[in-house]
């Protein structure tokens, strides 16, 4: 099998010839060729071209320009952004500031607006240019939110109920137009990142997001990605993932226990994941590596609908031979009779 049969067999539920390595390379691909931070959010052939090399020299089994994707639709909502050479950018104003701010707010044309046109653009050359599968990754309604609406006046509003609808309704507008933008570049599946999930309590995802990720999902392939301690959540609201249609894939990280609910979920709902990103990853030697993802697939392998992932972006300070020690191991540990 290539990378696309091996990538949508996985999430088609069937056996492909091995585990496939949803790698979630981020800026790590410009900067580990000596290309600063900024780069990669403002000029994408530069930033396709490295992750283009970097496909090239890892060769793991999907691409995509961007894997924290909302600082650019940000910017290209109306928000103000700083973009720093030697680190991720940061918001210095949300486009949304009050109630009013929601009903006037007008959709940008994401493949022209400031800071998107980028990543649409970028993920077209790297469509054009590979076979690999492309992925869309967005940031998701409910944490897109908090990007769109300044963090603290967010958390202040939580019981706010019928502003938090309108909230994350306009919220899920925009991701859900963002990724159409990146479907018609040449993405091929979507990643829904939800970061900040992990910080509200179960039941909040319960009424505040599940009814908006229904809406979100809007590519044949569609993968729910969810940080930090999640078994809460899931535990709470898994039966409902499982059930949606169009999902076919949870991507979570070290802190949860994937197995448990890979198990649970077998034939309904693939999981990827669980690679220590924070702390592993970037410190611990090659070997380590290899040995820590033969194990992590050895144990989640069976039945397939697994794909070997760190728990979220391949960060700037991961070694490149670590990123060549995952993909080592899927080959080596990875296989299916």
């Amino acid at each position: 099998m290539n990378s696309r049969e091996r990538v949508f067999a996985t999430l088609d539920g069937k056996i492909p010839d091995r585990v496939p390595v949803l790698a979630q390379v981020g800026d790590h691909a410009g900067v580990s060729q000596g290309l600063t931070f900024d780069v990669m959010y403002k000029d994408a052939r530069r930033a396709a071209e490295a992750h283009l090399k970097a496909l090239n020299r890892y060769k793991y089994d999907s691409v995509a320009i961007q894997v924290e994707p909302s600082w650019p639709v940000v910017e290209a909502c109306g928000g103000t952004l700083f973009y720093p050479p030697d680190k991720y950018p940061w918001i210095t104003k949300n486009p949304i500031l009050t109630e009013e701010d929601i009903k006037n707010f007008k959709m940008p044309d994401f493949a022209k607006a400031p800071g998107s046109k980028v990543t649409v653009e970028g993920t077209r050359i790297l469509a054009e240019s590979t076979d690999v599968p492309v992925g869309a990754y967005v940031t998701g309604p409910f944490t897109f939110s908090m990007q769109l609406f300044p963090y603290e006046n967010f958390i202040k509003s939580v019981r706010k109920k019928e502003f938090m609808h309108a909230l994350i309704q306009k919220s899920t507008e925009v991701v859900n137009a963002y990724a159409q933008a990146l479907k018609e570049a040449g993405a091929s599946f979507l990643v829904i990142c939800e970061h900040d999930l992990q910080m509200f309590a179960p039941a909040t995802m319960t009424e505040f997001y599940i009814p908006y990720l229904r809406q979100a999902l809007t590519y044949e392939y569609n993968i729910l990605h969810m940080c930090g301690k999640v078994d809460t959540h899931l535990d709470l609201n898994g039966d409902v993932l499982a059930d949606m249609e169009k999902l076919q894939m949870v991507s979570l990280g070290h802190h949860t226990d994937m197995l448990k609910f890979k198990k649970k979920y077998a034939g309904k709902l693939g999981f990827a994941g669980n690679l220590d990103h924070i702390v592993f990853l970037p410190q611990a030697s090659a070997e380590e590596v290899e040995e820590k993802c033969g194990e992590i697939i050895t144990a989640a392998k069976e039945g397939g609908q697994y794909m070997l992932s760190p728990g979220c972006e391949i960060t700037a300070d991961v070694p490149p031979e670590n990123v060549e020690a995952m993909v080592r191991a899927a080959e080596k540990f990875g296989r299916y009779e």
